[in-house]
């Protein structure tokens, strides 16, 4: 019985797939529960990881970057498979009038986080975290740290 106890404390690239895999099923088992009409969906993932590192799962700190990277593959396909067919077809209903606003509101973000890190000195690795934040994009987070990592090889963001 002792390699059951090991299978969730021995930080290895199984005990990390397999945390995350009970998380992910639990979150989306418990999200399909609704109460008054009304259910967490995925959401409720995000409580079940809180709920799993407070009862003491972890994931091994060399794990955590290949799993960050692998969860945002994850997320990004699967929102291109749920929004993707009709992305085209949106054009027809004012979906383009939308998207030049969405790419204006970007523009106008970028702009502004520009001139805040140069009057206030706020690290760009920070203004791209709270810029990511402010529009809720997971994929331009990934991206802005990949970029950083770039120009600064020993940056640490996120």
């Amino acid at each position: 019985m002792d390699w059951i106890k090991d299978l969730f404390t021995q930080h290895t690239f199984i005990q990390a797939i397999l945390v995350i895999s009970i998380i992910c099923a639990a979150g989306l088992g418990l999200g399909k529960i609704k109460i008054l009409g009304i259910s967490l969906g995925a959401t409720f993932v995000f409580f079940a990881g809180i709920m799993a590192g407070h009862l003491g799962l972890s994931i091994g700190p060399e794990m955590l970057s290949v799993m960050q990277n692998f969860g945002l593959i994850l997320f990004i396909y699967a929102l291109g498979v749920q929004v993707g067919p009709g992305f085209f077809a949106s054009f027809k209903k004012g979906g383009f009038r939308l998207n030049m606003l969405a790419l204006m509101l970007m523009i106008v973000g970028t702009v502004m986080m520009l001139i805040l890190h140069w009057t206030t000195g706020i690290n760009l690795s920070d203004m791209m975290g709270l810029f990511s934040g402010a529009v809720t994009n997971t994929p331009m987070l990934g991206a802005a740290q990949q970029a950083l990592l770039q120009i600064e090889p020993g940056n640490t963001a996120g």
